[in-house]
């Protein structure tokens, strides 16, 4: 009895031709054949369109490992083994070329799309029809099941998950994929939500902090720029799909493991970048929402392009958490300080190139990174110039504090020089723990999870309190 076998949903856990799209849609130039393919060809045009070898690599699908062991059972048993998809023969062919489990495609072309009924007559055809077994997943293959002497469903949802449980006899059931909200949740990132508690800091600085209508307006920015954060991360991970499947932890990523389909993906982005927009523009004010608007531009263009140059990608990363900042102001109401600014433009820099030196840490030397413009034996440049932005935000600190606008907002200035050694303490700290490779991945994330940063943290907002709120002559003049 041959065994035919679907793609997308069965054989791999996710949808190649969305990938395909998705990745299309970062060439321009690519749409207008794309469109003139689907209105020639319909959905086969398009699937034939946005095929790209250079951008397509079966060896880093996610593969469902249960059908892959049923696929090898067959072939030892000298079963014939068809891949019968609504994918493009393209992509099935490369597939099939990668696994080396197949006797022969049956694929879409151009003109004619292999699904459901279609997919139907293309197998009855191709096994004179005789008794077929057929691994699906989806209500489309329903028909398929139908007609096959042995139906296989590998994670069924919806209708197919309920035609499965009235089926007497199958040749494989797997279990059905985990919640799309579970995978959402994850891929939203939620817990890198703290990193927007920066948009508080000028609340915080202008003293503000008692004004209940500015902090309603801070807390709603913090949510509308938490959700512009999430549809972000969201759009990051569908056009970084290849390299996160390269990551030795990335690749665990919901998009990157197939557990969220990418069409889902974009419209959850969607959805939030709206939310957060009509939050912001609505409850908080026009310039809140200009900033979030610029926030996602820059986003936008940092994805697409701006994080394959060196230095321009740093600088671009320290920008975005700078802006938070900007946008903290505009919800309070208050005039941002100018040292503030400076401060955490060094500041973020050099945490930007302590996530690249984490990166390069036991790259070969000529080995560049993945969508990075950085090779490995630029590591120790890479830690130079962190280290070198370290210094520099704490000049800032304490040349701030000798200024008559300190003067003037500290009763007790001369506490605050206590902030100056506890930030010296974390900065190289940090840079100490990265080179040791007790990081992680990401600096900020680190910073806001560590226990003793937590603390560093705590200790410095409380100096700026003690010197705001204490009077004494002081003994610096």
């Amino acid at each position: 009895m041959p065994l035919y076998v679907d793609l997308d949903g069965t054989l791999v856990r996710t949808d190649i031709a969305q990938e395909l799209l998705i990745g299309a849609l970062r060439v321009p130039s690519a749409l207008p054949g794309i469109l003139r393919a689907g209105m020639e060809h319909g959905a086969s045009g398009i699937k034939s369109a946005i095929w790209a070898e250079d951008r397509f690599h079966p060896e880093l699908l996610p593969y469902e490992q249960e059908v892959l062991a049923h696929l090898r059972k067959a072939r030892g048993e000298g079963r014939r083994v068809v891949l019968a998809t609504a994918a493009d023969r393209q992509v099935a062919e490369a597939v099939a070329g990668y696994l080396g489990l197949f006797d022969d495609i049956l694929a879409s072309e151009p003109g004619q799309n292999l699904k459901g009924a279609a997919k139907l007559a293309a197998i009855r055809a191709d096994c004179g029809d005789g008794p077929f077994e057929y691994l699906g997943d989806s209500p489309a293959d329903i028909p398929i099941w139908q007609a096959a002497a042995r139906p296989g469903f590998v994670a069924p949802t919806g209708a197919a998950r309920a035609f499965a449980a009235r089926a007497e006899e199958a040749a494989l059931v797997t279990a059905p994929p985990p919640p799309v909200w579970r995978g959402l949740w994850k891929a939203m990132r939620v817990h890198q939500w703290a990193k927007n508690v920066l948009i508080f800091l000028p609340l915080f600085f202008a003293h503000e902090y008692t004004d209940a209508l500015a902090v309603a307006r801070v807390l709603a920015g913090f949510v509308a720029m938490s959700l512009m954060a999430s549809a972000v991360y969201i759009v990051n991970d569908l056009f970084d799909l290849p390299a996160d499947r390269r990551h030795r932890s990335k690749r665990h990523r919901p998009f990157a493991a197939g557990l969220v389909r990418p069409l889902q993906g974009v419209l959850a982005a969607l959805g939030f970048m709206l939310l957060a927009l009509a939050l912001g523009f609505g409850a908080v004010g026009a310039g809140f929402g200009l900033i979030l608007l610029i926030y996602l531009g820059t986003t936008t263009a940092y994805s697409l392009a701006l994080k394959r140059y060196s230095t321009v990608d740093v600088i671009v990363l320290s920008l975005l958490y700078t802006v938070r900042i900007v946008a903290g102001a505009a919800a309070a109401g208050v005039t941002l300080s100018p040292w503030l600014l400076t401060f955490s433009l060094f500041f973020f820099v050099s945490l930007a190139y302590m996530k690249r030196f984490i990166e390069l840490d036991g790259v070969a030397g000529d080995v560049m990174l993945p969508n990075r413009n950085y090779q490995g034996a630029e590591v120790a440049s890479v830690q130079i110039f962190g280290i070198a932005n370290a210094a520099a935000a704490l000049l800032t600190l304490a040349q701030y504090l000798n200024t008559p606008t300190a003067r003037e907002t500290y009763g007790a200035r001369d506490i605050l020089w206590l902030a100056v050694p506890m930030m010296m303490f974390w900065m190289y700290r940090t840079w100490m723990w990265a080179v040791r490779g007790k990081v992680g991945d990401d600096p900020v994330a680190f910073a806001l999870s560590d226990r003793i940063s937590q603390v560093t943290l705590v200790a410095v907002l409380a100096v700026f309190l003690a010197a705001r709120y204490f009077v004494f002559e002081g003994f610096i003049r």
